[in-house]
C-alpha cells in the first residue's frame, strides 16, 4: 500500500512540472499566434512616427552669383575738411575744352559744367578746334541744348561769362529756376556776362535760337565765385563708390528680391539705396514703389513735383548703380513715362573714375508713347567692355508740373 502512495505522489510532481515547463512569460504569447489589442485598453501604446526626412537645402538662383573684385571706396571715404577759406576769392577761365558731358573747371572740385541735351535737336558736340556746340531747339521759348555751372564744397558763383564763335541768342535762369531771363542776341565774338545772385550755386545759359545757322558755338567761359576748397585743406577729389564685382552676363535686375516695399513710398526730398549684396542700386527723388508697376509687383521710380522755390537741392531725380559689373558692354531695359515732354538720360561711370561718358537721351518719339511701356538700349562706348556702373538722370528741361507730379518706371534690366 505504502508503495502505491508513493507511486502516486511521483505521478502528480511530473505533471506539476511538466505544467511550469509550458508557461510563458507574461504577456508573451505563442510563436504562431498574433497579438490582439485589446479594446477596453484605454491606452494603447501608439506606434512610433517615423522620422522626416531633412529638407533638401535649397539651390542658389541662377545669376547670384557675384565675386567681388575690388570693394572700390566707400561713401565715408569721400568726406571732405570743411573748406577754412569761405570768402576767399577765385576765378577760373577756359577757351578749350575737353568734355562736352562733365568737367571740373578747377582742381579741388569746387566748380563744375554739365552739358545737356533739353530740348534741343541733339546733343552738345565736343568739336575738333575744342569748342562745345549746342543745339537749336524746335520753337524760341523752350529753347534748346543747355549748359549748367555749378558750384560745390560750399562756394557760392558770384559773376559767369561765356563767349560764342557764332551769331545766336542766349537766355539764362539762376539757381535751377524755371524761369529765364529774357533772350540775348550775339553776334559772333561777343561775350554774355550773368551777375549771380547772393548764394548761387547754379546758373543755365541755354541755347534759345531755333534755327540751324544760329547754333551756340561756345568758345570760352570765365567763372569768378568764392569759397570752396583750396590746397591748404588738404581736399583729396572723390571717385564713384562702390565695389567691382563680377557677375555671370547676362545679369538680370528687376528690383524684387531686397527692395523696400511700403504702403506709401516715398519719393518727396528723399534718396533711397537697396538691393542685394553689393548689387545696390540708390535714387533721389525715387523709390522702389509697387504702384503702377511694369513688371512684377514693383519698379524703379522717379517723380518730379510742383517746383518749390525755396528747396535748395536738386529737384530732378535719378536712379544710379551702387556698384561695377566688370565687362560690361551693353544693357536693354523697359521704362514709362506718364507725360510725352518728359525727358531723360543715361551715361556710365569707370571703376575708380567720377566722370560720367557716353550720355544718351531717353524720350518719347510720339505723343501717343505716352503712358505705355517702351524699350531702350545702350551699348557703352561702341560695345567696348568697360568696368562700369549706370545712371539715369531726370533732365531738367522736363519741367514741372502744374499739379501733382509726372512719373518715369523702369524695370527689367538686363546688363550684357
Amino acid at each position: 500500500m505504502k508503495s502505491l502512495n508513493r507511486l502516486f505522489a511521483a505521478l502528480c510532481c511530473v505533471t506539476l512540472l511538466l505544467a511550469v515547463s509550458c508557461e510563458k512569460t507574461p504577456g508573451e504569447l505563442p510563436d504562431d499566434k498574433e497579438p490582439i489589442e485589446n479594446p477596453e485598453d484605454p491606452n494603447p501604446t501608439p506606434e512610433p512616427e517615423p522620422k522626416p526626412e531633412p529638407e533638401p537645402e535649397p539651390e542658389p538662383e541662377p545669376g547670384l552669383k557675384v565675386e567681388v573684385l575690388d570693394p572700390g571706396q566707400k561713401p565715408d571715404d569721400n568726406q571732405s575738411f570743411t573748406p577754412q577759406h569761405p570768402e576767399l576769392l577765385h576765378e577760373v577761365e577756359y577757351d578749350e575744352f575737353f568734355n562736352s558731358v562733365q568737367d571740373w573747371l578747377d582742381q579741388y572740385e569746387n566748380i563744375d559744367y554739365v552739358c545737356s541735351q533739353g530740348n534741343g535737336t541733339a546733343w552738345p558736340l565736343l568739336l575738333e578746334n575744342g569748342h562745345i556746340r549746342f543745339y537749336q531747339g524746335s520753337n524760341s521759348n523752350k529753347g534748346g541744348s543747355y549748359i549748367r555751372i555749378r558750384s560745390h564744397n560750399g562756394a557760392s558763383l558770384l559773376k559767369i561769362t561765356v563767349g560764342s564763335a557764332s551769331k545766336t541768342t542766349l537766355a539764362h535762369s539762376l539757381n535751377g529756376k524755371a524761369a529765364k531771363s529774357d533772350n540775348t542776341e550775339l553776334e559772333a565774338g561777343d561775350r554774355y556776362v550773368i551777375e549771380a545772385a547772393e548764394n548761387c550755386d547754379e546758373v543755365c545759359i541755354y541755347c534759345m535760337a531755333s534755327e540751324q545757322s544760329r547754333r551756340w558755338e561756345m568758345d570760352y567761359i570765365k567763372v569768378e565765385y568764392k569759397g570752396g576748397f583750396v590746397e591748404s585743406d588738404f581736399h583729396q577729389p572723390s571717385v564713384e563708390c562702390g565695389p567691382l564685382v563680377r557677375v555671370s552676363l547676362p545679369f538680370t535686375e528687376t528690383f524684387e528680391e531686397a527692395f523696400p516695399t511700403s504702403d506709401k513710398p516715398s519719393y518727396y526730398k528723399y534718396g533711397i539705396t537697396a538691393g542685394r549684396d553689393n548689387l545696390q542700386w540708390s535714387t533721389w527723388y525715387g523709390s522702389f514703389s509697387w504702384q503702377n508697376p511694369i513688371e512684377g509687383s514693383q519698379s524703379a521710380q522717379l517723380r518730379i513735383y510742383q517746383e518749390e522755390e525755396d528747396y535748395e537741392k536738386e529737384q530732378f531725380g535719378h536712379l544710379k548703380m551702387e556698384f561695377f559689373i566688370e565687362g560690361l558692354s551693353k544693357l536693354s531695359f523697359q521704362y514709362y513715362m506718364s507725360e510725352y515732354w518728359i525727358k531723360a538720360s543715361i551715361s556710365y561711370c569707370e571703376f575708380g573714375d567720377n566722370s560720367w561718358s557716353n550720355p544718351v537721351q531717353i524720350a518719347l518719339s510720339n505723343y501717343s508713347d505716352r503712358q505705355t511701356v517702351q524699350d531702350f538700349t545702350y551699348v557703352l562706348d561702341g560695345g567696348l567692355k568697360h568696368n562700369a556702373k549706370i545712371r539715369i538722370e531726370l533732365d531738367p528741361a522736363s519741367g514741372f508740373p502744374t499739379s501733382s507730379h509726372y512719373d518715369f518706371i523702369c524695370d527689367n534690366f538686363v546688363f550684357e
